[in-house]
């Protein structure tokens, strides 16, 4: 498809950007931020942080193979599911980068990992693979996750080797095919098919088909 003025090419920046929430570099963060806590001895907060990531990720692919499989949406606000790259980000990139070395991990990482995954999710609209209620939405339920425990690692100093390195996955964002190889999408869609029983998932577009027009009679 040919570029047109009214659809500029997008900065490979925002590309670059958008890695940043990929599955594919922070599932395997989670992972190491979760035994560098609990290798620190902050028990607790790495029981917190899993059962409250599990819920927030069956929410997400709940959201997503609702709408992939059975077109339930919110049109009014262009809602078709939560944004799993959003999520993550806001989920895990305040604790991956409090485990930074030194007073900067300590007293800045966590609110750079936030704004950090804020511009996650606005590449997430830039890209056109998301909407905004749908970045809103992943990034307030991505934080509420990790802010509760930030708060308890306040007085936990990070200084397993697993919290220390595992920022440096970050780098592979730069990285297009190594930062994308899980097919996390493909996966949501043939789980909603599956369940469903439909040959084709529904589209964004089919949403606001459906949606009823304001001020309609019948």
């Amino acid at each position: 498809m040919s570029e047109t003025a009214s659809n500029p090419p997008i900065a490979p920046l925002w590309w670059t950007v958008t890695h940043f929430g990929s599955s594919s570099l922070l599932l395997p963060a989670f992972v190491l931020v979760a035994f560098g806590l609990w290798r620190s001895g902050a028990h607790a907060a790495v029981r917190h942080y899993v059962l409250a990531m599990a819920g927030a990720v069956a929410l997400t692919v709940t959201s997503k193979c609702l709408f992939y499989g059975w077109g339930i949406g919110i049109a009014a606000i262009d809602f078709t599911g939560v944004s799993g790259h959003g999520l993550l980000a806001a989920a895990i990139l305040p604790l991956l980068l409090r485990g930074l070395p030194g007073r900067w991990g300590h007293d800045v990482g966590a609110p750079l990992g936030a704004v950090l995954a804020l511009l996650v999710g606005v590449s997430r609209v830039v890209v056109g693979a998301h909407s905004v209620s749908e970045v809103v939405a992943a990034w307030l339920l991505g934080l509420a996750v990790s802010l509760p425990v930030v708060r308890r690692l306040e007085k936990t100093p990070l200084r397993h080797p697993a919290s220390r390195w595992a920022p440096c996955l970050l780098v592979l964002a730069l990285n297009t095919s190594t930062a994308t190889y899980l097919p996390t999408h493909a996966l949501e869609v043939r789980i909603a098919l599956w369940l469903s029983g439909k040959v084709q998932p529904f589209r964004r577009h089919q949403l606001h088909q459906a949606a009823p027009v304001p001020g309609a009679t019948r």
